[in-house]
């Protein structure tokens, strides 16, 4: 009872910071992205509105997270057994496809219209400058928060950051961070746009910029639509806790061979184990049950994420199917 209340202590946690992440950053985008548009409409720079409606799809993302975390708490019913927790692979989905429509299309468009289109005149640079600063000023606060929930999140696995943003299921988390790194890339590349423009007097830089910008935000969204992806057709877990299952139930002196192995993530702290082993002869029926449970215990012991878990006995003189 311990461990489980322990374990549920831990996932609380993880809850809490993912929805501290989130918010950070829709408090952070949304003050933004009014400030990059009024500085955009006043210059007419094309960097600057892409870096407004690059905001406005960041804002619009949070708030598709936040929809995501409450629909995937729902409990278990007779048309989703295993309960919601894979709609958060779903809507960090749209949230990648929203970033490369658009974010990342609407920034090529618009530096590919600014660079054959008539030049504008920018007026004063002081606002965007101005705008700028204070954006890469909230972006970095919310990337700092982003981090430092992602590395609690890490140590609590057991794992060092880089590693643990690979492996992690917990897609709702990594969108914080995914988009505050490309807004501070964007935001420094705006301001590159609209030095060389200031140097130079040549607009073309600036629509320059906004296709850089488009560019990061394609990566970006190929980059979380792949991982989403992964999980949404039914992603195994990572082949060191496959093994560390299988030495779990070969431990047991009553398991003669483990036959088949199969895993998927049924959500960012939910894992599906379903098993087929060889067991000793002479156990019966009331053996079978007693080992079936204490490896179920042990199991979830060794992966607190393993929530649902299917055995299957056969005797160890049968024959091994295919």
């Amino acid at each position: 009872m311990a461990a489980n209340e322990g374990t549920a202590g831990a996932e609380e946690r993880g809850e809490r910071g993912t929805r501290r992440t989130v918010y950070a950053a829709l408090v952070a985008n949304l003050l933004i992205a009014v400030s990059k548009f009024v500085a955009g409409f006043v210059s007419g720079s094309s960097a600057m509105l892409a870096e407004g409606v690059h905001s406005v799809a960041d804002t619009v993302n949070q708030v598709l997270l936040l929809v995501g975390l409450r629909t995937s708490k729902s409990p278990p019913d007779e048309e989703h057994p295993f309960g919601y927790g894979q709609d958060r692979f779903f809507w960090s989905f749209l949230v990648a496809i929203l970033i490369f429509f658009a974010g990342g299309g609407f920034a090529l468009y618009q530096g590919i219209t600014s660079i054959l289109g008539e030049p504008v005149d920018h007026g004063s640079f002081l606002i965007n400058y101005l705008v700028l600063g204070a954006a890469f000023v909230f972006e970095g606060s919310a990337l700092a928060i982003s981090i430092r929930e992602f590395r609690r999140a890490a140590r609590a696995e057991g794992r060092a950051f880089r590693e643990h943003f690979k492996t992690t299921p917990n897609t709702t988390m990594k969108v914080p961070l995914y988009e505050d790194a490309a807004a501070l890339t964007g935001l420094v590349i705006a301001a590159a746009g609209l030095l060389l423009v200031q140097a130079t007097g040549e607009e073309i830089f600036d629509g320059l910029a906004s296709i850089g910008i488009g560019l990061v935000l394609l990566l970006v969204a190929w980059e979380l639509g792949t991982d989403s992806r992964k999980l949404l057709i039914g992603e195994a877990l990572l082949p060191e806790d496959r093994r560390r299952i299988r030495e779990v139930m070969l431990s047991f002196p009553e398991v003669a061979d483990v036959l088949r192995l199969l895993t998927m993530h049924l959500g960012a702290d939910a894992v599906l184990v379903n098993a087929e082993i060889h067991v000793v002869d002479g156990l019966d029926t009331d053996g079978i049950e007693d080992l079936l449970e204490r490896v179920t215990r042990e199991i979830r012991r060794e992966i607190p994420e393993v929530t649902q878990t299917f055995i299957e006995p056969h005797p160890a003189g049968r024959a091994d199917r295919s």
